[in-house]
């Protein structure tokens, strides 16, 4: 929401925020509510011409162990989303899908014409979202552009997500715990990259009806790689990180995807998206973030 009202020098723009969480952002039209309920979200996009369609129910053991809720929120309030968008006569929806849909492709980046395999139900409900969007956007004459982040990472991140995890174990002295082999490949993103590349999207004419995946391919780095990388960023004087099996995982093997990393050549000739944030600066972000939100925690105990 930030990035978007920095467009306010350019042209008027309002932003509205519809979310289960009050905003932290006083610029903006702030307005709580959740996206099953589609009299709330109708009302909530009155006078709206463009929609940017975030809401998930996400997590690799949440959406595994409550597979009806995720289809719910992703299927049925994705739904929701359109039909609202359809009552207002909304002029484009930007739709973040997932890196997910790709399931697992082998050792080689993955472009968006690759065959998609999805290997969950969140991946599944992502998809089906996609479908949506692109039917309803022929039935009703609305532009759309399907936008599918990869590995995104950055401060204030649930702690259910590998970059968090592993931080908040080497800042405890505790041993980021790496799954498998940890010789999975990942190329992480920053959020700050992420949302560059949406608002490109969101006011780029060109992305009418096109499919863009969003990432960085530089730095590709392997999961026990990257939990030394974070006890080196925290100074961390515990232990290394520590291989375990997949029974302790928050995903079965046959569940993950040992390569994941983009090829981002579309959205870079189309979009003008250069992702700029290294690793290690996204890493330094969000210790200090951890920190300070850890020294807050000190000051407001008794």
């Amino acid at each position: 929401m930030r990035r978007l009202l920095r467009e306010r020098e350019k042209e008027p723009l309002e932003v509205h925020a519809f979310d289960l969480q009050p905003t932290r952002v006083e610029e903006c039209v702030a307005l709580q509510g959740s996206i099953l309920d589609l009299p709330a979200l109708t009302q909530a996009m009155r006078g709206c011409d463009t929609v940017v369609h975030l809401a998930a129910y996400l997590g690799v053991r949440r959406s595994d162990q409550d597979r009806l809720q995720c289809l719910d929120v992703n299927v049925t309030g994705t739904k929701n989303v359109l039909e609202a968008c359809v009552a207002n006569a909304v002029n484009k929806v930007v739709f973040a899908s997932s890196s997910e849909v790709y399931g697992d492709n082998g050792a080689t980046p993955v472009s968006e014409t690759s065959v998609l395999r999805p290997r969950s139900v969140y991946a599944v409900s992502k998809l089906a979202g996609e479908e949506y969007v692109k039917a309803y956007a022929a039935r009703y004459g609305f532009g759309y552009t399907i936008l599918r982040p990869f590995n995104v990472y950055g401060p204030g991140q649930r702690e259910e997500f590998v970059i968090p995890r592993f931080l908040r174990a080497a800042i405890e002295g505790r041993a980021p715990l790496v799954y498998g082999t940890g010789q999975q490949v990942r190329a992480f993103c920053s959020v700050d990259d992420i949302v560059e590349g949406l608002t490109l999207a969101l006011f780029s004419p060109d992305a009418a009806g096109e499919v863009f995946n969003l990432g960085n391919d530089a730095g590709l780095i392997s999961m026990l790689d990257l939990g030394h990388k974070i006890v080196a960023v925290c100074r961390s004087r515990g232990p290394a990180p520590r291989l375990v099996p997949y029974e302790q995982a928050d995903r079965p093997l046959e569940r993950d995807v040992i390569w994941r990393v983009p090829q981002i050549e579309k959205a870079k000739r189309v979009l003008s998206y250069a992702p700029k944030v290294t690793l290690d600066v996204g890493l330094a972000r969000c210790v200090g973030s951890l920190k300070t939100s850890s020294d807050r925690q000190s000051l407001a105990s008794p």
